[in-house]
């Protein structure tokens, strides 16, 4: 009995010793983030002032941007200070740890400081004397509690102190103060912007699109707003999907000649060449380009955006960046935004790509390892992912003609409220459509690597077998890209026998090199000071065999293509 009583006031014990904890665990209703832009130095930066608000005491620990899409932030984040209540601020490497007295009020300050080489990739954190430019992820400290948080919260945003001629533009305003109830998520992968930007409502006042614009582009503004335009119209019907209460769209300027983005909550953010850049673009038409970019990052408002990634996110690769260059190519197809022609080329580059690529029996899982190390590997789900569409369009169209892979797509989309995309769910809606499934194909394709034959595809697509050597250059590319120079030329290579020797200074150059799809089958054209030389980048080692579709298409040819992809 004695034994008893001493265990019952050992329990009592510790329960009482819990209930601090309990009691005072912090909570958080609020946070409040003003943003001052400050040009007094050399490195432009912005002063963030945070305040969080809720029932705070004992430690509070709060995270810096660190890491997204690739990009590190650590080095960015300055002069960190605690402002009220009285207390301590332990600094970490990624976060802070904050001691203070029961509150219901943290002040903090930081400032986030312009990254060195001037970056124009829209995942860093951009700070220039005309432009801040800034996913929520690489300008915001939030509370470690709230990382991947349900909670909902108010956060009340302000840009002050900016030029009287600066325009502002969020994935949830276009004002320069705003409020919005949401989790932190929606607060982190969002976009901030504020700058010498021109901003145009370019869809009707019921469910507003803005677009920002910042720069000069190869191409006139009117242009990329009635692509963008038709890029809308066309994805939302295909969806039947017109829920967007408010949108918005970033678009800055690169110097360098390329493309590149990210789809955001209620937005995406991208960039596109400079005009100074436009010369360095292949003989392709710079519409056609900047369509396709615009359709994809647009497209990703449904594959990963409503239609919601599981937590095995690079494993999906192959679907959310994959599916979504076949479906922003299939789209613009559709509605007559890009040409048979254009469309065929467009398939014709990702299948040399794919097959051709250094990285093509990758296991699924070193995609999840080096996607932000190897270049060859980070494309592959892009490739991967656009073949494998087609090969499953094949097989659910040779079950029942009438079907496609558009059915897989609509029913992923009908039940996206309540289920997140998975592989075995995947695989499960195919089944519907395919009677053996599809999960000895995802298995072998998708996670083992093994090549994607289209042997059978070719009942329904005019394709060929042929022989091709992989893409190269037949020199330093070192030296080629970042000196302008010919080094260590290889005398088997069509660069030697197009007369190119060491020593030549490259002038200009244009070719499809600007792409990561270096596809052997351009041509390069480069500039010296006395001659112009132009040449295949194909070595003339190992060929490999790779699907084409057939030259000289015949017009019950191109009636097939159409009928397969749906745009007949």
């Amino acid at each position: 009995m004695i034994s008893i009583t001493k265990l019952a006031k050992c329990f009592l014990l510790l329960i009482i010793s819990c209930i601090p904890s309990l009691v005072f665990a912090n909570t958080y209703s609020a946070i409040n983030y003003t943003i001052t832009p400050g040009f007094t130095g050399s490195v432009p930066f912005v002063k963030v002032e945070t305040e969080i608000k809720g029932q705070l005491s004992g430690k509070v620990v709060v995270d810096f941007p660190y890491k997204w899409g690739g990009v590190d932030y650590t080095k960015q984040i300055k002069n960190f200070k605690l402002d009220h209540p009285q207390g301590k601020a332990q600094l970490k490497k990624h976060s802070a740890i904050i001691t203070v007295p029961k509150t219901d009020s943290i002040g903090l300050a930081y400032e986030v400081h312009q990254k060195p080489g001037n970056p124009s990739n829209v995942h860093e954190t951009i700070i220039r004397k005309d432009l801040v430019h800034a996913i929520g992820n690489g300008i915001f400290v939030i509370p470690h509690a709230l990382q991947g948080s349900d909670k909902k919260i108010d956060f009340n945003i302000t840009w002050n102190d900016i030029p009287k001629d600066w325009k502002t533009l969020s994935s949830h305003s276009i004002a320069r103060s705003f409020k919005f109830v949401d989790t932190t998520s929606k607060l982190l992968h969002a976009i901030y912007v504020a700058g010498n930007l021109r901003i145009n409502q370019i869809v009707d006042t019921e469910s507003p699109v803005y677009l920002s614009l910042y720069g000069n582009f190869d191409l006139p503004d009117a242009s990329i707003t009635s692509n963008l335009r038709e890029i809308i119209k066309a994805q939302r019907a295909f969806f039947n999907d017109y829920d967007f209460p408010y949108y918005a769209i970033s678009i800055i300027e690169s110097d360098d000649p390329s493309f590149g983005g990210t789809g955001l909550y209620n937005s995406f953010a991208g960039y596109l060449p400079n005009k100074t850049m436009g010369k360095y673009l292949p003989n392709k038409s710079g519409k056609f380009l900047q369509y396709i970019f615009l359709a994809h990052e647009h497209f990703h408002n449904w594959i990963g955006g409503k239609i919601h990634n599981n937590e095995q996110e690079e494993l999906n690769y192959w679907w959310t960046e994959g599916f979504t260059d076949y479906y922003s190519r299939v789209l613009a197809l559709r509605s007559g935004g890009i040409s048979l022609e254009e469309f065929i080329d467009e398939c014709n580059q990702i299948l040399r790509a794919y097959y051709l690529s250094p990285a093509l029996n990758a296991p699924n899982k070193r995609i999840k390892k080096d996607f932000w190390r190897n270049l060859d590997v980070q494309k592959l789900p892009y490739y991967r992912g656009f073949i494998f569409a087609i090969y499953l369009n094949y097989l659910i169209k040779k079950n029942n003609p009438d079907n496609s892979l558009d059915n897989v797509m609509l029913d992923l989309f009908k039940n996206a409220e309540h289920k997140n995309f998975s592989t075995p769910y995947f695989e499960k809606i195919v089944k519907t459509y395919v009677l053996l499934g599809v999960s000895n194909d995802v298995s072998m394709f998708i996670n083992k690597g093994k090549t994607i034959e289209l042997n059978g595809v070719s009942r329904f697509l005019p394709l060929e077998k042929i022989k091709m050597g992989s893409y190269y250059l037949g020199c330093n590319r070192k030296a080629f890209n970042k000196e302008h120079i010919i080094k260590k030329i290889d005398r088997r290579s069509n660069a030697y026998k197009a007369g190119l020797r060491n020593g030549d200074k490259i002038i200009e150059w244009s070719s499809m090199s600007w792409q990561s799809e270096k596809s052997p089958d351009q041509i390069i054209t480069i500039k010296t000071a006395d001659k112009t030389f132009e040449f295949k980048p194909e070595s003339p080692y190992k060929k490999n065999i790779i699907y084409q579709f057939k030259p000289n298409l015949s017009q019950a040819d191109k009636d097939k293509i159409k009928i397969f992809f749906g745009a007949k």
